[in-house]
């Protein structure tokens, strides 16, 4: 039976990679039960997950640290925010780091981080 479900399990993130995006909720701190849906990207080759600087504010996502990034656009030093999302039905604490997503399609990305996180719960 746990066969079933991790091969099930691999063929969800298949659809999520090939698909590109998804739909997440994210929850706002300054209003706990509130949250908002968003369609989010699914990148990985990106090793952890990044939002919108102004819609995690907008949140009033607690800022946990910052970190040096390199991306497609160069170096740059960004804040962390520790956010819970809704994904697939179940709830994720985790920690995005803050960009200028405003020009992008989905104001928040999915890193490998969260995708490995999903794939060893669900082997559980």
């Amino acid at each position: 039976m746990k066969k079933n479900i991790v091969k099930a399990m691999d063929q969800r993130v298949i659809d999520w990679i090939t698909g590109g995006a998804t739909r997440i909720f994210v929850y706002a701190n300054n209003y706990p039960r509130w949250a908002i849906g968003l369609r989010a990207k699914i990148d990985t080759g990106a090793d952890r997950g990044s939002i919108d600087d102004l819609l995690a504010q907008a949140l009033g996502l607690e800022v946990v640290g910052q970190v040096n990034v390199k991306s497609a656009s160069g170096k740059s030093l960004r804040r962390l925010y520790a956010a819970t999302i809704k994904f697939e039905r179940e709830k994720y604490d985790v920690i995005l780091s803050g960009s200028d997503r405003n020009e992008l399609e989905c104001p928040v990305l999915l890193g490998i981080d969260l995708l490995q996180e999903i794939c060893l719960s669900e082997e559980e």
